[in-house]
């Protein structure tokens, strides 16, 4: 794959797809092809983290498991999406599964390399940890969305606790409404009635 090749295939993905060519061209060359067949793995939970992939086509499970080999999934990356950013924030290891689930075309670039490259541009640098910082906070959300599907024993205090916060708050503003009801009759501007 030539480097043009390589940075239009990069500037394609919804990851990249905001960045200057000429930032990217300058990095593109440490980017290296990798073609992954159905069901091999990726990378395994405690694998020392060196590379970065950005995917290209296909999809990844990505799983967490037990000390028995049993494996769950908790998300699925698709094309365009990042995969193995944990050199990216310092972590040696890495935290989680990666297998292929269908065959997978991807961009592969060492996360040394590229935090290196990061340290050195730092416009480049700031914009895609940006984007990782996106891509975590997305990955956080869709494992936030997992713990509710998965129920759980309600937390009695949380809402006790909401409940207790409306009243409060309900009595708090009682004197408030009575002092600007007050005002408004002392400058006649609220209708009175009388009743018998």
């Amino acid at each position: 794959m030539t480097d043009q090749t390589r940075l239009d295939k990069l500037q394609s993905t919804a990851f990249f797809k905001e960045f200057p060519s000429r930032q990217l061209a300058e990095l593109v060359d440490e980017f290296r092809e990798v073609d992954l067949r159905a069901g091999s793995t990726v990378f395994k939970e405690y694998d020392r983290a060196k590379d970065v992939y950005v995917i290209l086509s296909g999809e990844v499970g990505l799983a967490i498991c037990d000390a028995k080999s049993s494996c769950r999934q908790i998300g699925v990356l698709r094309a365009g999406d990042l995969m193995g950013w944990s050199p990216l924030v310092g972590r040696a290891r890495l935290y989680d599964t990666a297998r292929a689930i269908c065959d997978v075309k991807a961009l592969a670039i060492d996360g040394d390399k590229l935090m290196k490259f990061c340290a050195a541009n730092p416009e480049f640098g700031f914009r895609f940890m940006h984007r990782v910082a996106g891509v975590l906070a997305e990955r956080l959300s869709g494992t936030r969305q997992q713990l509710l599907e998965m129920g759980g024993v309600p937390f009695a205090e949380i809402s006790i606790g909401v409940g207790l916060a409306r009243r409060r708050a309900a009595e708090a503003f009682k004197p408030m409404v009575l002092l600007i009801w007050l005002q408004l009759y002392n400058t006649n501007k609220l209708p009175i009635r009388h009743y018998a």
